[in-house]
């Protein structure tokens, strides 16, 4: 009986120890580069600021014309 299962655990330990390896992905092509690109940068345009400091604001004068200079 312990030779059968001496003879067993030889026969099933090289299987068990055996992974199944995980395929890789194939490489991305340049024009899905390029898409992820133009699909990052509009995600990054829609969460900007829109407010710039170089925008007008209600009267009509930009942040460093904001002060009078008196003369």
């Amino acid at each position: 009986m312990t030779k059968f299962l001496i003879a067993a655990l030889l026969a099933i330990a090289p299987v068990a120890a055996q992974t199944s390896q995980a395929q890789p992905k194939p490489p991305v092509t340049d024009r899905e580069q390029v898409q992820a690109d133009r699909a990052k940068a509009a995600a990054e345009d829609k969460n900007a600021p829109t407010t710039r400091p170089w925008d007008r604001d209600a009267s009509g004068k930009r942040p460093w014309e904001r002060s009078s200079i008196s003369k």
